[in-house]
């Protein structure tokens, strides 16, 4: 238990975190969720956008915030981090994260190349590798369009809801993709598949 104060004959809702890697798409999404009914009943969300430049910096960010948080008396129960992998080049900020978020008791949920590698789940079962972000995206537009009949854009504030009726189906694409076609491998090392299931699916008691 934290050390929040519990009132007595009211159990108190869990208090979540989310830092994601970008200012808009997944604070974005992850906003439009929070307002789900199946988590409202049981959450308490705080969605918080990152700097965007490194896996790293997203998870000094959260440090800080749940720092803050404490000093301030308020304590989050789950700490979560919404990173992506994207190339080689991003490798030693990711493994720098990874190491932080194991100190300082954070949660990381990977997406590689890309968070749109979780939005392309709720229209196909894609298990292909991404050369980077901008290529899942291409891809990604093709089905907004099919199925949404319009452009995907990174700053959609609708974007959960523009998807929500296909959560349940994103996430066992997602499942299977990372823990069947790529056979368990950790997400960091499997092009292309994302962990983004797992937070979601939780949050909605699934």
């Amino acid at each position: 238990m934290s050390p929040r104060r519990r009132s007595r004959g009211r159990r108190e809702k869990t208090t979540v975190l989310i830092v994601g890697e970008g200012q808009q798409t997944e604070p974005n999404y992850f906003d439009g969720l929070k307002r789900e009914d199946a988590v409202r009943r049981r959450f308490a969300l705080t969605v918080k956008g990152g700097p965007g430049h490194s896996p790293e910096a997203v998870v000094r960010k959260a440090i800080d915030l749940k720092k803050g948080a404490t000093h301030r008396k308020e304590y989050y129960d789950q700490v979560w981090c919404v990173l992506d992998v994207e190339g080689q080049q991003k490798r030693p900020s990711l493994m720098e994260a990874v190491a932080l978020a194991e100190e300082n008791g954070i949660q990381l949920c990977l997406s590689n190349p890309s968070f749109e590698v979780w939005l392309l789940a709720h229209f196909k079962r894609r298990a292909g590798f991404f050369m980077n972000s901008d290529s899942v995206v291409t891809e990604l537009n093709k089905a907004w369009r099919k199925h949404l009949k319009r452009d995907y854009e990174k700053n959609d504030e609708q974007i959960y809801h523009r998807l929500s009726d296909r959560t349940d189906c994103a996430i066992a694409n997602a499942q299977w993709v990372l823990e069947t076609h790529h056979h368990g491998k950790r997400c960091m090392d499997a092009n292309s598949s994302s962990e983004v299931y797992k937070l979601v699916g939780h949050l909605l008691g699934q």
